[in-house]
């Protein structure tokens, strides 16, 4: 709905610009418009979750022939740029964006030892549970009670998962927590179920007596009256404050009806139904009670993150009442909401006293996802730890910088179980120290689409017109996504190449010949290159570089063709004429 109304606004501001009156009027042009008010308004996430009902739009006027104009073609241009690009201003943004400050996440640190306030306490615990691995924050809050698995592992050593409910397309799994984390989240868990527990005993009684108001101990004998005071009410409500004035401000709001009864005293108190005051807090219960999750039917009474009534509002809950944990409870904890005013886990505990601190839940998957990356672990593991059905959805999670994927090569010349080929070997006696030489070695890494350029463009432009197959300055790492598929392409496209040249030499082409010596050996150098890529034996993130092959860049032709012109020169030069030709060059 709201994707709909910033489309219409859009469309409003557009055509104001253009003078239009009527949405009967409005053209592709219009259309166009508004695209461009969009994009001046917002980011590119943005623009394309909105963009596309820009569309719905055109069609929905054309097919009612509700406009004028021909606009039920009109189609919304997506403006997602590309996200494999790691240098330029662009990518530093989007970094900026997705992954959560190191302050913030320091911070976080200290404040799960620090928080005292339940409020502080739950949105800790679930931040320490999305640190602990790439899920979404959903997730998280459609854990069951007993989502704590223990599990031995092939080393015979324990290890502590969590069960997690699918989301997108991926089904319901267990998660094995790092042996690093597992403390923390057990931690976690803790805190989380002291808190909660008491919310699920109240879940399980409405669930049994669904019509019965639950009253907690020192409370249960005002079932039996027909009328409460409103002093006696007030600690079921869960109110901040509760004064008088407060409490029958709450009752006014209700709708219930108050009664001036006689004590025996003689003093005048004011009363309300208890039938009412039932029927009234019963009607709070959630949406959709007893289940929490429809997805799972997971039920209140079974959930781990059902807290007590009005929590987060005040921090003072109800004694009766409850309510799931929700996404803005934690999402305004951890500052997504400052602008308006929201107090913060890090103000609270005192460790953010200028409001500066803020991070989204999102941000921790993108965090996890990147340092999974950089430690090259394979696209495949990445994809089901983050409970992805693609590999190839890892790709937007990946802001490995290109000084860090530099320095992940760099690391591994020399190495002959992690690097294949020419940077396997490091030459013996240098006059210099590795560092140095792995520095002129590797001076730098640009993506390409099969996997890294160490050429430095400093020095010299590229003089292989980006052919990076055939070129001794691209390296390739195993387990990236979708370079083995891009590679394979390649080899297909050339054994068609070589097929055609074949078939010119059987026709008699002239200069068949030497394209059938360049293909083949394209053809050659690619299988060779995919078998190291599918090789078992070879570890993800090993970089892979080409040895002396039979393609040369400008320069270098350019000196082949020379050396080989002096050869004939000097096999046919008269000896005494070569020989006087080279005392006068001395």
């Amino acid at each position: 709905m709201v994707r709909a109304v910033k489309a219409f606004e859009a469309i409003g501001t557009a055509m104001e610009k253009a003078g239009i009156d009527s949405l009967a009027d409005c053209d592709r042009a219009c259309f166009d418009a508004a695209v461009s008010e969009l994009i001046a308004n917002g980011a590119v996430a943005t623009t394309d979750a909105v963009g596309p009902r820009l569309g719905q739009i055109a069609r929905f006027l054309d097919r009612n022939l509700m406009c004028v104009h021909p606009i039920a073609r009109w189609r919304y241009p997506k403006q997602r740029a590309s996200t494999n690009g790691r240098v330029g201003d662009a990518f530093e943004a989007r970094k900026r964006r997705s992954l959560p400050d190191p302050e913030a996440i320091d911070a976080l640190a200290q404040a799960f030892q620090l928080a005292s306030d339940p409020r502080d306490v739950l949105t800790t615990s679930v931040a320490a549970i999305l640190c602990s691995a790439p899920e979404r924050i959903n997730e998280v809050l459609a854990l069951p009670v007993n989502c704590e698995v223990d599990q031995t592992g092939d080393d015979g050593r324990g290890y502590l998962g969590l069960r997690w409910a699918g989301s997108k397309g991926y089904a319901d799994h267990v998660k094995l927590i790092l042996p690093a984390m597992a403390d923390v989240v057990r931690e976690a868990l803790r805190k989380i179920h002291a808190i909660t527990d008491q919310a699920r005993s109240v879940a399980r009684w409405y669930e049994n007596n669904p019509t019965r108001l639950y009253l907690p101990e020192g409370h249960e004998h005002l079932r039996g009256k027909e009328f409460v005071e409103l002093e006696e009410i007030a600690p079921l409500l869960g109110l901040a404050k509760p004064t008088r004035p407060v409490i029958r401000y709450w009752v006014k709001t209700a709708g219930l009806q108050v009664t001036k009864v006689r004590r025996q005293s003689g003093q005048f108190a004011q009363v309300i139904r208890f039938a009412d005051l039932e029927k009234h807090l019963i009607g709070l219960l959630p949406t959709g009670f007893p289940i929490a999750d429809s997805k799972t039917g997971l039920k209140y009474a079974d959930a781990l993150t059902a807290i007590p009534y009005g929590l987060f509002r005040n921090g003072e809950p109800s004694l009766c009442m409850i309510e799931p944990l929700r996404y803005h409870h934690i999402a305004y904890a951890l500052g997504q909401n400052n602008e308006a005013g929201s107090v913060t886990v890090f103000q609270r505990v005192g460790l953010d006293p200028e409001r500066r601190l803020s991070i989204r839940s999102h941000q921790f998957r993108h965090w996890l996802n990147t340092l999974a990356q950089g430690a090259n672990l394979s696209q495949i593991d990445i994809a089901k730890w983050s409970g992805r059905r693609s590999p190839d959805q890892n790709a937007f999670y990946d802001h490995v910088t290109s000084e860090e994927i530099v320095e992940q090569i760099r690391a591994k010349v020399g190495n002959h179980a992690k690097a294949i080929g020419p940077l396997a070997e490091i030459p013996k006696h240098l006059p210099v120290s590795r560092e140095e030489y792995v520095t002129m070695a590797v001076p730098t890494a640009h993506t390409t689409l099969y996997g890294f350029c160490i050429h430095d463009f400093a020095a010299s432009p590229c003089e292989m017109f980006r052919n990076c197959l055939d070129c001794r300055e691209h390296v390739c790492i195993k387990g990236l996504p979708d370079r083995m598929e891009r590679i394979e392409r390649s080899l297909t496209l050339a054994t068609a190449h070589l097929e055609q040249a074949q078939a010119a030499v059987t026709d008699g082409v002239y200069g068949a010949e030497e394209w059938v010596e360049v293909h083949g050996a394209t053809v050659k150098r690619l299988a060779q290159l995919i078998a190291i890529l599918k090789d078992p034996g070879v570890e993800d993130g090993a970089v892979i570089q080409l040895g002396k092959q039979e393609t040369y860049s400008l320069s270098e032709g350019a000196a082949h063709d020379y050396l080989k012109s002096i050869e004939t020169s000097e096999s046919r030069a008269d000896p005494c004429a070569l020989q006087t030709a080279m005392e006068s060059f001395a």
